[in-house]
């Protein structure tokens, strides 16, 4: 095996596969006060599909949920099946960069950690066509919370250099051209309850039997310091949640 399997051994088996919960989910879905009875929700890069779910259980709409990775698309299926709202959703497996959806296709564009694959400016410019005019984007995505990190905070977040204060995303929703209709902030709950405290549980899992296998150890390594850089750091930066609309 090599990194990217060791990888997913670790991150690809936790309930999520970034911050959040399903109370911000919801949280997020009420600022949208003007949806249809049953909307159409793209679900850009779901993930194993918390916050899919919670959309299919919080609405009676149904949800395309978009994933690069087949395990990704496999475990929202069974998680759906296992809640009884399959019916209302496709898993589809597809790189979110070759995203082609007829336009104004959605009611609502969700994406839960993942818009930093395209960049949230290009990001958010992608999936404009494909809400409907009045339709919702909501998205979250990193961002300081005070000025001058450490430099092994700098360093974390250097291969995304777009995490930056919540004004100038902000300033970015508006040149895009959306309405702003709301944002918060995640608390720390949101990165331990159903990310880091599972994947602490994982690497005390895998330790011993992955002693001595460089990649995994490597694997292990870069899960603990992302631990730890979150433990003394958190002050620095979150995820905040981000509401849009199209405007009419």
């Amino acid at each position: 095996m090599d990194h990217t399997d060791y990888f997913f051994q670790i991150y690809g088996t936790l309930p999520r596969a970034g911050p959040g919960s399903n109370a911000l989910t919801r949280r997020a879905l009420e600022l949208m006060t003007e949806l249809p009875e049953s909307p159409r929700i793209l679900d850009v890069g779901c993930g194993p599909g918390m916050q899919t779910i919670e959309l299919l259980s919080a609405t009676s709409g149904t949800v395309l949920a978009l994933d690069l990775m087949p395990e990704m698309t496999v475990r929202v299926r069974a998680s759906a099946e296992s809640t009884g709202v399959s019916d209302r959703l496709e898993a589809l497996q597809q790189d979110m960069k070759e995203m082609s959806f007829p336009e104004s296709s959605f009611d609502v564009v969700w994406s839960e950690g993942a818009i930093y694959f395209l960049g949230f400016e290009a990001g958010l410019r992608k999936v404009r066509p494909f809400i409907k005019p009045g339709g919702y984007v909501a998205v979250s995505e990193a961002v300081w919370l005070k000025p001058d990190p450490p430099p092994e905070v700098v360093d974390f977040w250097a291969e995304y250099p777009e995490i930056d204060v919540v004004p100038e995303k902000l300033a970015v929703i508006e040149r895009v051209g959306y309405e702003r209709v709301g944002h918060f902030v995640m608390p720390p709950t949101a990165w331990t309850e159903h990310y880091y405290d599972p994947m602490e549980i994982r690497i005390a899992e895998k330790e011993a039997d992955w002693r001595g296998i460089q990649a995994a150890e490597a694997v292990l390594r870069e899960a603990r310091n992302e631990i730890s850089v979150f433990r003394r750091y958190s002050h620095y930066f979150s995820y905040a949640f981000f509401v849009m609309r199209r405007p009419d």
